[in-house]
């Protein structure tokens, strides 16, 4: 796991280092806000995500926020993802994204986390035998029903120069102290503002 951390981390430097003699093809007064929902993605299921650039323009650096998740009857998740990305573009409507970053997770279900088995012993008595597990959710083993996991990002997005319409598809991997996610995938649809 943190060798992937540390090749992400990696390209994502290099991203912004090739993307330095980019000319900005896209000049704004103010930093571009975007406003979006995702399914899949860094929330796991399904988010709405607000999001903006640290400077003035449609690319760069910049922060993501979301809060969102799904109830049933039986189970509850809710999660509030946090990123640091980049947005890299040569044309300033077509962009490379990537970032990483952490959320809030808080899973609840109606399912027991034990049960107990009878099995006949090779004596012929009867064994009980108790069974404990760990609740997952999208393959990440939770030690608590709340907990922060990690998040990255690696994708294309289509967001017009002058604003309106963007949308997005990107590999979302997720991460905890038990799991490492590696195929996840995220699914954008939102509003960018240009002022």
């Amino acid at each position: 796991m943190k060798k992937t951390i540390t090749l992400l981390t990696l390209f994502m430097v290099t991203t912004a280092a090739w993307s330095q003699n980019t000319p900005n093809t896209t000049a704004e007064t103010a930093p571009r806000k975007n406003l979006f929902v995702e399914v899949g993605g860094n929330g796991i299921a399904f988010n709405v995500v607000g999001e903006t650039r640290f400077k003035p323009g449609a690319g760069g650096w910049g922060i993501k926020v979301g809060a969102g998740g799904y109830a049933t009857s039986y189970e509850k998740l809710i999660t509030v993802p946090v990123q640091l990305n980049y947005l890299a573009s040569r044309n300033g409507r077509d962009f490379f994204e990537a970032g990483i970053g952490a959320g809030f997770l808080h899973y609840s279900d109606g399912w027991p986390n034990t049960y107990t088995n009878t099995v006949m012993g090779p004596n012929g008595q009867l064994i009980n035998q108790t069974y404990t597990y760990k609740d997952e959710v999208v393959n990440l083993e939770l030690d608590a029903k709340n907990s922060v996991y990690g998040n990255m990002t690696l994708g294309y997005r289509r967001q017009p120069r002058d604003g309106g319409i963007m949308w997005g598809v990107a590999l979302t991997p997720h991460f905890n102290q038990n799991t490492f996610w590696p195929v996840w995938v995220g699914l954008k649809l939102g509003y960018s503002f240009k002022k």
